[in-house]
């Protein structure tokens, strides 16, 4: 490619970079020289962008590190990140949702002021004194004109756009003394959410070292609906109206506000949206990832009411029946030392398998520890001999089972299964003694 292609190649790159950044519609400035792009933040971050134009490669550098991105195609790509633009709008994003002041509307151009030349005419003393007026009348009305900082509407009102931006300028200012209390949510206006009414519940479940501020905003915006305060180690429930949420979360250790979140912490924005259906409840679970404050990772859940379970029915003898659940598993009733419990029936399972809570309510104790492969990896459980199980209405003693700490189902597994007759009519299953 000649030189003259890679200059226009470059300045076709720095003009699309421009056209992303004014789509934002935010305060960004931006510096440009012949092989470097600067984009500054009102709070002061930047993000850099600096083109080889000889061999068209282009280095990205912001705050968390850099990359450097290859022509291909039409475009540049990167092994770590991708596509050029996707990381850089990814970037802009993450940025300006970092701070509250980097979502604030640009600021409007100072209103331009023709000068007038004035030409002095030695000819009269009247005409020098009318143009000594006429220039100091001119000076008087370019200042007013300067200090007309926030534009007025037809109506004389304040452009909305402008006195929002200076509310909310005002209200990150006045930063909270007392830490809010757990479950503490915040209603914003804009936002078109109400406090109070019903909706969908929203679990928040923070299992992180630190205290962390959900903030729901409208979709595809900045704009905040809805704010919870989840403590460390703790959990909240919120109802919000169905429908389509985006999610950020402010991290820090010095509380500001509700808006704002932590006066040392980070605004981190996620990718995927939230989306709440009337009657499936939500679930939040925030897991730490690393020792700071935003080292965390979110996990989100929705829970589908359940089918009731098939009743099993039994014959004279103890036999029962059981019919397929909608879900494609077998479901039989029994019990470990006297406590209630439902199996699902697992023919690839050598061992019955009860969780930890069950065995907690039963009071086994004695159990050995042991690793255990599972199709999620590897993990610790332990076995036990339980001294009296059921299954319907047969009894059995001195049975082994596996106490499994992460797992939510019990498992009926062969060590069981072996002390009966087991057959099976389509979506039916008969148990019954050997």
């Amino acid at each position: 490619m000649t030189e003259s292609a890679n200059d226009a190649a470059g300045d076709a790159l720095f003009a699309h970079i421009r056209q992303m950044v004014m789509a934002r519609g935010v305060d960004i400035r931006l510096q440009q020289d012949v092989a470097t792009l600067k984009l500054i933040f009102a709070d002061g971050q930047r993000i850099l962008i600096n083109l080889d134009r000889q061999n068209r490669h282009v280095w990205l550098a912001a705050a968390d590190g850099g990359s450097e991105f290859v022509p291909q195609g039409a475009g540049w790509r990167s092994p770590q990140h991708g596509d050029l633009f996707d990381r850089l709008a990814a970037l802009l994003e993450q940025t300006i949702a970092s701070d509250p002041r980097n979502s604030r509307a640009p600021a409007p151009p100072a209103p331009e002021v023709t000068p007038v030349i004035i030409q002095h005419v030695q000819s009269g003393g009247g005409h020098g004194l009318r143009n000594a007026m006429i220039l100091i009348l001119l000076c008087v009305v370019a200042y007013l004109l300067t200090q007309r900082t926030v534009p007025l509407s037809p109506s004389g009102e304040p452009d909305a756009i402008q006195a929002q931006a200076l509310a909310h300028a005002n209200h990150e200012r006045q930063c909270e003394n007392r830490f809010p209390a757990n479950g503490s949510a915040t209603f914003f206006p804009e936002g078109g959410l109400q406090p109070g009414g019903s909706g969908t519940e929203l679990t928040l479940i923070n299992e992180h070292a630190h205290p962390l501020l959900l903030i729901l905003t409208a979709p595809h915006t900045l704009i905040p609906s809805l704010s919870v305060m989840v403590h460390a180690r703790q959990q909240a429930t919120v109802r919000i109206p169905p429908g389509q949420y985006d999610l950020m979360f402010a991290a820090g250790t010095s509380w500001c506000n509700a808006r704002r979140g932590f006066t040392d912490g980070r605004m981190l924005k996620f990718d995927n949206s939230l989306s709440i259906q009337d009657g499936a409840p939500v679930r939040i679970s925030m897991q730490s990832s690393g020792a700071g404050p935003e080292d965390f990772r979110a996990l989100i859940s929705t829970f589908v009411p359940a089918t009731p379970l098939p009743s099993p029915s039994f014959s004279g003898d103890g036999s029962m029946t059981v019919k397929r659940h909608s879900n494609g598993h077998f479901y039989l009733p029994g019990s470990i030392a006297g406590v209630p419990v439902t199996f699902m029936l697992d023919t690839g399972a050598s061992v019955t398998s009860i969780t930890s809570e069950i065995a907690r309510q039963a009071g086994i104790r004695n159990c050995k520890e042991i690793q255990v492969q599972t199709a999620n990896g590897s993990t610790t459980g332990c076995i036990a001999l339980v001294p009296q199980m059921m299954l319907g209405n047969f009894t059995l003693k001195n049975v082994t089972v596996a106490v499994m700490p992460n797992m939510e189902t019990n498992l009926l597994g062969a060590n069981v299964l072996r002390n009966f007759r087991v057959g099976q009519d389509e979506d039916l299953l008969l148990i019954g003694r050997n």
